[in-house]
């Protein structure tokens, strides 16, 4: 079965990213003489086949921004392909791309938790928030990289900044400034002097990951070198000494420095952890009796000398206090690195380990050489051909060749209501403890709605997308889009024509053939991003 005939026949035309028969006819030419030494080998020619410029962009925009592209957009495209980077433009400074930005990047950092002992109690000031809105705290770190990237700061600023940002319930807990809506996200600083270091001086980042018993923040290390460097110490190629009593705190202490097999990850582990022993180990919600909740103590900083007795140093090289490990990770030749493949396998849904090393080398240096600049690293993604592959017709190659991908829930949820308008939301009156959930989206929530089951991830016990459908995102996709069609109908019924959200080809009235035809042409259009004629077999 082609590509072309699977999408004609299943719920994958409904997510944004097909390939058709009609794409072998499209290829790249280059002007003038080639380029090619006469005495070159010659390459074998490509057997990948790309998506079409329509196809291009429509890929482009859910990739971007979770939501299809304009029948406007798909008109210019169609007739001036050479359009599409201009609007990529557009789409990058659209608050949907934040959006997007915040969700890529929880992905790496695991931080949108909805388990009970993560929550914050309803108490003092908070007494009338919801459970869902006291665990949107967990949103900070990804709240301050996309002002940053919005922004055109460099990159390198989300570990380094000198401020963060705050909603009112964030500003209560840790005891920050705010003013305005108490909605509104907005800048503030840390009152308490902790050093400049970006999403490295946030309280969220490490309530959410612990450092309990004698980890003396080994874990919270990891997260740091896996997250930011792409470096997991957990996937070290170590031979690992079972004979060693890990129940025993003094044993392993010694092991970690004497044993072979422990010392060759702890010797940089360790060190990196020392940094953070400012930060207290964990707060459990119900010991919170009062706000603001006081997690950092400067003069808590040499700690380490107590616990592993190693000094902070990074990687082996000195690096001076929190904000000098902001530094030099952001100094790291694997931290462009990381975001290259972070931003390049978010938005190829390929695993990190298949993305192609010259692909990523490439994007690597140019992000490098643009000033760090996200946008335009996320627009190098879109642009590139590794992008745009819609099928191979290599027949080994076509089996690992990703050419359809599937809708992450964020995703589905903004091209939803881009299309219908209709936000798939439910007040609950389940608590989580002793505290109601209220106003939940159920695409953006484990503990009542649907994430998981359609294909997301809850950022603790499931922390990799699945990026194939299956039987729940199946029947989650189609009970979300009964109620937005459900919606949409009733909406559209009773509305104005310039209210109108889908039916805006024709009068409902109408019955005539030709005003029948073009308002399906109409919403062809919008739901499948897809331009035919009246008269159609579509």
């Amino acid at each position: 079965m082609t590509i072309g005939r699977l999408r004609e026949h299943s719920w994958w035309r409904h997510l944004g990213v097909v390939g058709t028969v009609a794409l072998g006819s499209f290829s790249v030419t280059g002007c003038g003489e080639s380029a090619v030494a006469p005495d070159a080998p010659i390459a074998a020619p490509s057997t990948k086949v790309l998506l079409s410029p329509t196809q291009h962009l429509t890929r482009a925009s859910m990739a971007l921004r979770g939501v299809r592209p304009s029948v406007e957009e798909l008109t210019l495209v169609t007739a001036q392909p050479e359009q599409l980077p201009a609007i990529i433009d557009r789409y990058l400074a659209s608050p949907e791309f934040g959006a997007t930005i915040r969700d890529l990047h929880n992905e790496s950092l695991l931080l949108r938790i909805e388990l009970e002992k993560f929550g914050f109690p309803s108490l003092e000031k908070l007494a009338d928030a919801t459970a869902t809105q006291t665990v949107g705290a967990y949103e900070e770190p990804l709240r301050l990289i996309e002002d940053i990237v919005m922004t055109d700061q460099p990159y390198t600023r989300i570990v380094t900044a000198d401020y963060t940002m705050a909603n009112a319930i964030v500003a209560t807990i840790w005891g920050l400034q705010h003013a305005g809506p108490a909605e509104q996200w907005q800048r503030t600083t840390w009152p308490d002097g902790r050093p400049a270091a970006g999403v490295l001086s946030s309280s969220i980042m490490f309530q959410r990951w612990r450092s309990t018993g004698f980890n003396f923040n080994r874990g919270r290390a990891n997260m740091i070198s896996r997250a930011l460097l792409c470096h997991d110490f957990l996937t070290s190629d170590v031979l690992v000494d079972t004979s060693v009593d890990l129940s025993d705190p003094d044993k392993v202490s010694h092991a970690v420095v004497e044993n072979a097999s422990c010392a060759g990850c702890h010797q940089t582990l360790d060190p990196l952890g020392s940094y953070l022993f400012a930060f207290r180990g964990q707060v459990a919600p119900g010991t919170i009796n009062k706000y603001p909740v006081k997690f950092y103590a400067a003069n808590n900083e040499s700690d380490w000398n107590a616990a592993t007795g190693r000094v902070p140093l990074f990687f082996g090289a000195p690096a001076s206090g929190l904000g000098g490990l902001g530094q030099a990770v952001a100094s790291d030749p694997r931290f462009a690195r990381c975001a290259a493949v972070h931003f390049a396998s978010f938005m190829t849904e390929v695993d990190a380990d298949q993305l192609s090393a010259a692909w990523v080398a490439r994007l690597q240096q140019q992000f490098v050489a643009d000033g760090y600049n996200a946008k335009k690293l996320a627009k190098a993604v879109v642009l590139s051909d590794e992008f745009r592959v819609a099928s191979d017709t290599d027949a080994g190659r076509a089996e690992t060749t990703v050419g359809l991908l599937k809708v992450r829930p964020e995703q589905l949820g903004r091209m939803l209501h881009g299309i219908t308008g209709f936000d798939w939301v439910s007040n609950l009156t389940t608590k989580m403890r002793q505290t109601v959930l209220g106003t939940t989206d159920l695409l953006q929530s484990d503990f009542a709605g649907y994430r998981v089951l359609a294909g997301g991830i809850d950022s603790y016990f499931v922390t990799s997308p699945v990026h194939t459908m299956n039987a729940t995102s199946s029947l989650v996709m189609r009970n979300a889009a009964a109620s937005a069609a459900s919606f949409v109908v009733e909406h559209d019924a009773a509305a104005a024509a310039a209210q109108r959200t889908l039916f805006t080809a024709s009068e409902l009235t109408a019955t005539d053939e030709a005003s029948v035809r073009q308002q399906i042409v109409q919403l062809h259009a919008r739901i499948f991003s897809e331009l035919v004629a009246a008269d159609s077999p579509e």
